[in-house]
């Protein structure tokens, strides 16, 4: 199986013209994270935030995804040196981190993340490595290079503070969540969506201008400036289709007036 690196994956679709589109993975049941790589998804959230997953569940969706041509990604509960530490040592090519609000909490997420003095723990017996430590140094190197911490931009605190966000050395990539967001400012995610659209211009512009990469929910209104997005989520997807598939049911089998 040939590994998908998320650096060197997202930059090689994006420099041919293609938006990375991914899916948000609730499921504990890793079939799911397979059926998104098959059908040609380019990446997976696995979300440890809201979805309920152990870590048996994560490291079957990280097999998932490497067997079937998905890069995995992992949503963290919240900004921990530990947790991140985990997740990368379990085999996630990149971490999407809550509520970063400040320069500082960027880099606390990116020193996590690296192979360095007070960075990641050195240990080559974890499933990242295949439980070797051949080839330490080129295997760090490649992991420092392609690891993606991405920071989550969801409250407005997060999109006041993006310019010194995205200027944390190791923030290439971020994303805009608006749920969250809109929750913050106290407005509808769906009727308000203009002034969420105004707030996302405004991450983009200041990100763009320091070349990191901009992510969000497509279908929104967002589509034409991210570089990468999301298309719901699984257990969404799969109840609007049981809604759908049992409304036309119960809608073929009503009897007509005569």
């Amino acid at each position: 199986m040939t590994r998908l690196y998320a650096r060197a994956e997202f930059e090689r679709l994006i420099r041919n013209g293609h938006t990375p589109a991914g899916v948000f993975v609730m499921s504990t049941d890793a079939a799911i994270t397979a059926l998104y790589g098959d059908a040609g998804y380019d990446w997976v959230l696995i979300d440890r935030e809201h979805g309920i997953m152990d870590n048996s569940h994560l490291r079957a969706h990280l097999m998932a995804a490497e067997a079937n041509g998905i890069v995995p990604i992992v949503r963290v509960l919240e900004n921990n040196h530990a947790a991140i530490q985990q997740t990368l040592d379990a085999g996630a090519q990149g971490v999407m981190v809550p509520k970063i609000e400040s320069a500082d909490g960027a880099a606390r997420a990116v020193k996590a993340s690296r192979y360095q003095a007070g960075g990641r723990g050195m240990c080559p017996v974890v499933p990242a490595t295949n439980f070797s430590g051949d080839d330490w140094a080129p295997y760090a190197a490649r992991m420092n290079n392609n690891a993606l911490i991405i920071p989550l931009i969801e409250t407005k605190a997060g999109v006041d503070h993006i310019e010194e966000i995205c200027a944390v050395e190791g923030v290439d990539y971020v994303f805009f969540g608006l749920a969250d967001l809109s929750q913050d400012l106290g407005i509808d995610m769906v009727d308000d969506i203009d002034q969420l659209i105004a707030l996302w211009e405004q991450v983009v512009r200041a990100a763009h201008s320091v070349g990191v990469r901009v992510g969000a929910p497509l279908g929104y209104g967002f589509d034409d400036l991210a570089d990468y997005g999301s298309l719901a989520s699984d257990l969404s997807t799969l109840r609007a289709a049981a809604e759908r598939d049992l409304a036309g049911l119960r809608q073929a089998a009503t009897p007509t007036a005569p």
